[in-house]
């Protein structure tokens, strides 16, 4: 629609009385919209129903009728098929040429049971696609040997270094600003530019506890060491006179007297200029970073911190342990995120149903993260079968938890 013309004379203004009557060009124009609008309906209501979902936790894959979609996946997988958009999963019938090996459900949701090679097989009318799954052992441990926040990357460039026999291969970045100490290996040309490592800390709270900015470096270790105000300091490494790297202050040199307040002021200023941290990433330090490795403190935004940084889970009244401290007796040692209300249960075709109904998740340390819940697979009421959901969390110190729920949906 073409604005009205407006002209002035002197100090009046008056309409352009020659204008086109608009009424026909508005209603052509409602309803294009309509038609548009009732089309995106659809198109969005069929892509609900065969969506190919991508941050669920699982594998996904989209089979094609021309070609065989090949898969190589580890025992416990978890992979998620989906359909070209043409096709209404509500017509889809799956199978599998070996549930033993690879099970599916009535949504395309396949779950990995045993060493093997399983073809999962999807018909609808006029279309018919296969996928070949190769199924190997999965050698990973049901629980890490590094209980930790930290945020990991570039491993393989690490790895080559750490083969070289070299051992001056880090250098640590601590950002007072942020609370954040990133640790650099060296890239091709010798040079401290590669993150692979960030954890969280405290700094200085401020005025005569200001921790100081500079370059420093490592000049000695120690696994306990006494701190101001009669407290001590687990795996500790200094950098500059009393200026140390080490853990969240304790009662006396034992494992189970962490001052839990302090611990829970991580990731903001809060020690008298030392850099505090958990116990799994000053025992990294330690483990890693010889005497001499370099100390940068530089006072800057988060853009100076290439990785991120880790978030700081906070403990109960009364836990006086470190979770990350894999010291036996930690009563946090060996425990799971907790995932909570995920039941099988049987529905009625085209009954009422919300996957996270009744769904809860805590971490180790009991703080809610229902809201990182993880979905694989879906439940399609008006289509009876039998359906497999993975539920799946993973909380900040980077342990996992993964439940299956069976929906039944009757005809």
């Amino acid at each position: 629609m073409k604005p009205i013309k407006v002209m002035r004379y002197g100090n009046k203004y008056r309409y352009n009385q020659q204008r086109s009557n608009p009424l026909p060009k508005i209603l052509i124009g409602v309803g294009v919209i309509a038609i548009i609008a009732l089309a995106v309906l659809v198109v969005l209501r069929f892509m609900d129903i065969n969506k190919k979902a991508k941050d669920n936790g699982a594998l996904n894959t989209q089979m094609s009728a021309e070609k065989a979609t090949v898969m190589d996946v580890k025992t416990g997988d978890v992979c998620i098929l989906s359909m070209p958009s043409a096709i209404n999963m509500k017509e889809v019938e799956f199978t599998s040429s070996d549930p033993s090996i690879v099970r599916v459900d009535a949504a395309g949701h396949t779950d990995a049971l045993a060493v093997g090679k399983a073809t999962v097989t999807a018909t609808a009318r006029n279309f018919t696609a296969e996928c070949q799954f190769t199924v190997t052992e999965n050698t990973e441990p049901d629980y890490p040997d590094e209980v930790t926040t930290a945020i990991k990357a570039n491993e393989d460039v690490l790895a080559q270094n750490q083969a070289s026999g070299a051992r001056d291969i880090y250098s640590i970045t601590v950002n007072r600003r942020t609370n954040t100490v990133t640790v650099y290996t060296k890239d091709q040309d010798g040079q401290f530019t590669v993150p692979v490592r960030a954890m969280i800390c405290s700094c200085g709270k401020g005025g005569e506890f200001t921790t100081i900015t500079g370059d420093f470096a490592i000049y000695f270790q120690e696994p306990w060491h006494p701190l101001y105000d009669n407290v001590y300091g687990m795996f500790v490494s200094g950098f500059k006179d009393d200026f140390l790297f080490h853990s969240v202050p304790y009662e006396a040199t034992a494992h189970d007297t962490l001052e839990t307040a302090e611990f829970n002021k991580l990731g903001e200023p809060a020690s008298q200029g030392c850099v505090r941290m958990m116990v799994s990433d000053v025992y990294w330090i330690m483990r890693n970073c010889d005497l001499n490795t370099p100390v940068h403190i530089i006072d800057a935004d988060a853009k100076s911190d290439p990785l991120g940084r880790p978030n700081a889970p906070k403990l109960p009244a009364g836990a006086t342990w470190d979770p990350t401290d894999n010291t036996e007796g930690n009563p946090f040692l060996g425990k799971l995120p907790a995932l909570e209300g995920a039941e099988d249960i049987t529905l009625k075709k085209g009954g009422h149903f919300d996957e996270m109904d009744g769904i809860t998740a805590a971490d180790i340390c009991g703080n809610d993260i229902t809201d990182r819940v993880k979905i694989a697979g879906q439940v399609i009421p008006e289509k009876p079968g039998v359906y497999y959901l993975t539920y799946s969390i993973t909380d900040d110190f980077n342990l996992k938890t993964r439940v299956t729920r069976t929906v039944t949906v009757t005809g």
